[in-house]
């Protein structure tokens, strides 16, 4: 089977040089190229949010390991620490035992007592040479140690800072992707609400029937205000009208047809005397 397909891929690309020649290689890589960005615009946002998503999981091991570094060589730190400060304490008692003997050897004396026992001029020479000897070589390793240390320390904060980064990083990552889910949501709630298809001719009919109904209230309406008019309202017309003035008297006359007579006139003007009866 493999053999087949080694025959057909070669022969296949044999017939792709006979027929274009020295540009079989070019067309080959631009067929790819289109076909790769064909199919990198079918992949959908959420696919690729996604495969973020995974990609930003996959960074957890890688931190996890890193961290378990930083804490072991912080631990080794410690400890090279306190190694180094019981070092430096015990060299210092070392110290204070070398100078003393120094101190007594300068004295001239030729036996010395130590905790009730002797001990020749030669042989506390010769101890002293022995711990001066020993002194020296442990005060070089505590140094080497220093030196060791410094380095120790030295990776230590780059490998936190490094560490640092990471999280820095990773925390900037998570934030983007809810930013961009975010934005993701508020497009397919757009798109939920443009993909809505409403009939035009049943809003059309549903805002006829509000402005029908509009119209009825209003005619109703207007029946009770003229209503309210007509029934209601001050006899203002009537009580303008001027009344008539009456002939009581005249209208009695005129009904029994008497006439009133007419005054008698006075026999002589001028004398002071009333009407004669």
């Amino acid at each position: 089977m493999l053999k087949r397909l080694i025959a057909g891929t070669a022969a296949a690309a044999l017939a792709g040089t006979m027929l274009l020649g020295s540009d079989a290689s070019s067309y080959v890589k631009t067929v790819g190229s289109n076909v790769r960005e064909a199919v990198r615009q079918e992949i959908s946002v959420e696919f690729e949010l996604d495969r973020i998503r995974t990609e930003v999981g996959d960074l957890l091991p890688e931190i996890k390991k890193h961290l378990k570094t930083v804490a072991s060589q912080s631990v080794d730190v410690k400890d090279l620490e306190r190694d180094i400060a019981a070092r430096e304490a015990s060299l210092a008692q070392q110290k204070d035992a070398i100078l003393t003997l120094r101190k007594d050897l300068e004295a001239g004396h030729s036996n010395y007592t130590y905790r009730t026992v002797s001990y020749s001029r030669a042989e506390v020479e010769a101890d002293l040479a022995h711990r001066f000897a020993s002194f020296c070589t442990a005060e070089d390793c505590v140094k080497r140690d220093h030196q060791i240390l410094t380095a120790q320390r030295d990776t230590l904060r780059a490998n936190q800072r490094k560490l640092d980064t990471m999280l820095s990083r990773k925390q900037d990552l998570a934030v983007k992707i809810a930013q961009l889910e975010a934005r993701l949501r508020q497009v397919q709630a757009a798109e939920a609400i443009n993909s809505m298809q409403v009939d035009d001719s049943q809003l059309a009919q549903v805002e006829q029937l509000i402005r029908d109904v509009g119209h009825a209230l209003d005619v109703r309406e207007s029946m009770l205000e003229t209503e309210g008019q007509v029934l209601g309202r001050i006899p203002v017309e009537e009580a303008s009208q001027p009344a008539e003035p009456t002939d009581l008297l005249g209208d009695i006359d005129r009904h029994f047809q008497r006439t009133q007579p007419a005054p008698e006139k006075s026999a002589e003007s001028g004398n002071g005397s009333g009407p004669q009866l």
